[in-house]
């Protein structure tokens, strides 16, 4: 078996839960830390015709080498803050944006199925605003909620998806599973999978609510959902993602 990650920011409980939970599905994951990527001694990274390569040395000595991984579960959503607090001055914005550049090529050179794929527009997956998840969702045939915004919402959160820690009504899309409540996953299976597949991600997480006239419909969607509500048939679906 090969070496199966799990990248995260050091606080991200939902993380290292899926870790422990595919263990006890016979995988051995590595967790490794936005804190530990922060403080590697070296990084060896090369492009060329044959395509990319990515070695880095952790404290301690231990090595990781892209070709070495055969499964990726990505929650890191920007450039670790541990490495961002060491950076300041007038060219902090643009020594973001190239280290940015960099921590989205490097994860490109990871072997095996990847959930998030890296994106531009966010480490782990697109962070699309909610009016473009709202657009996307209906496009693709799911029941939205509208959405709506005044001169005074702030809208910085908002492109950080829905916040899920406490809601039974989440539906989860892993690869070519949809898991959640069945009343649920029932009538909306295929246009949830149709989103994933519009979004290019390969796990998502979309929040339902009840509609004002009955039934239910989407009401928020995030590339880094809170994964502990998908108990193990969300970590099952997950190991077979790996292993098949």
């Amino acid at each position: 078996m090969g070496m199966i990650l799990v990248i995260c920011d050091e606080t991200d409980t939902s993380a290292f839960w899926a870790a422990e939970a595919l263990k006890e599905h016979g995988l051995s994951p590595i967790v490794v830390t936005g804190a530990e990527l922060g403080n590697v001694e070296s990084w060896r990274h090369t492009v060329g015709e044959s395509g990319a390569d990515c070695e880095i040395r952790f404290a301690g000595g231990w090595r990781l080498h892209s070709s070495e991984t055969t499964g990726v579960l990505n929650r890191l959503v920007c450039v670790p803050w541990q490495w961002q607090r060491q950076v300041g001055g007038d060219d902090r914005a643009y020594a973001l944006q190239e280290m940015s550049a960099f921590y989205l090529s490097w994860l490109y050179t990871l072997r095996g199925p990847i959930f998030n794929k890296p994106t531009p527009q966010g480490l782990c997956g697109n962070l699309r605003h909610p009016s473009a998840w709202t657009a996307l969702g209906g496009r693709v045939g799911l029941p939205v909620r509208p959405y709506q915004q005044s001169a005074e919402t702030d809208a910085s959160p908002l492109w950080w998806g829905a916040d899920s820690s406490s809601s039974a009504n989440l539906v989860y899309v892993v690869g070519s599973s949809v898991i959640g409540p069945q009343f649920l996953v029932e009538p909306h299976r295929e246009a949830c999978l149709r989103l994933a597949t519009a979004a290019d991600i390969g796990l998502l997480g979309i929040e339902f609510e009840a509609g004002s006239e009955g039934g239910w419909r989407m009401c928020g969607v995030s590339v880094a959902p809170n994964l502990i509500h998908g108990g193990n048939a969300l970590a099952a679906a997950l190991a077979e993602e790996f292993t098949s």
